[in-house]
């Protein structure tokens, strides 16, 4: 199954004139032009073989090619709006009226905010943190988007000299979640809860394992929730629009809590 982050990670961490690169950049600019040519005529196109190309398939987890020509064909098909977040009719009132619009955003952001207010218990809070203080070690689980909030949580609490680890990768989280001991922390950071579906074996590997295990969260109605010694909802509704906007709230009052009780 072909996933478009590994993609851009890929070419995020190699130089573009790399194999693999130039095959990720051609496959993602010609995504409908794939559609009608060979593997042979698409590995011309990217001065390499048809081999080369099966092997890159494998390198990406992708069982061959006929199943990474159908992803993109999924991907070309899809609407502009879709991942962000948006309906077509919001995509038709932003086009119309863009200050509107605007204005519209920013006061679910505001009431977001204004729900995490009233949904944080720093008693909560203040406990998490003393698991973290006192774990020898933690471990910070997220993907795409909060992959990111999670790795800013890393650099934030190493400021205030506590290493914390992240796994970028899978593999990496698969090995960081099969060393962890009754003295580690494990924290899974998910705005709505997806991950613990996309990634429902390693979620249960973590609930099986002796460490302490978190998930931080908008609100959700996963059910998988209950794999967790602690769950916490830092909205008590969904906001789809806005995005990551309550739980960066949320991260960013934490690492600033934490720094206020362990200088």
């Amino acid at each position: 199954m072909l996933d478009l982050l590994d993609f851009l990670h890929f070419l995020n961490t190699n130089k573009r004139d790399t194999t693999y690169a130039r095959i990720i950049i051609y496959l993602l600019n010609h995504s409908k032009e794939i559609q009608t040519l060979t593997i042979t005529e698409i590995a011309e196109r990217c001065f390499v073989s048809p081999a080369t190309l099966t092997r890159f398939c494998r390198h990406f987890g992708i069982t061959n090619f006929a199943v990474l020509r159908d992803s993109l064909a999924s991907l070309s098909m899809m609407k502009k709006h879709n991942g962000l977040r948006m309906k077509e009719q919001e995509l038709i009132d932003l086009k119309n009226d863009p200050k509107e619009y605007l204005i519209s955003y920013g006061k679910e952001i505001n009431t977001a905010i204004n729900d995490v207010l009233q949904t944080i218990d720093i008693e909560e809070v203040d406990h998490i943190l003393e698991d973290i203080q006192q774990a020898e070690e933690v471990v910070l689980i997220g993907y795409s988007s909060t992959l990111e909030l999670a790795k800013e949580l890393q650099t934030s609490f190493l400021l205030s000299q506590k290493l914390v680890f992240v796994g970028e990768t899978e593999e990496t989280q698969q090995s960081l979640v099969a060393d962890l001991k009754e003295t580690s922390v494990v924290i899974v950071i998910s705005s709505y809860g997806s991950l613990l579906n996309k990634s429902s074996d390693l979620m249960r590997r973590i609930s099986d394992s002796p460490a302490k295990s978190i998930l931080l969260t908008q609100h959700t109605q996963n059910t998988l929730t209950y794999l967790f010694d602690l769950s916490v909802n830092v909205t008590t509704t969904n906001y789809v629009r806005i995005g990551n906007y309550p739980l960066m709230f949320y991260l960013d009052y934490l690492v600033r809590r934490y720094a206020s009780l362990y200088q």
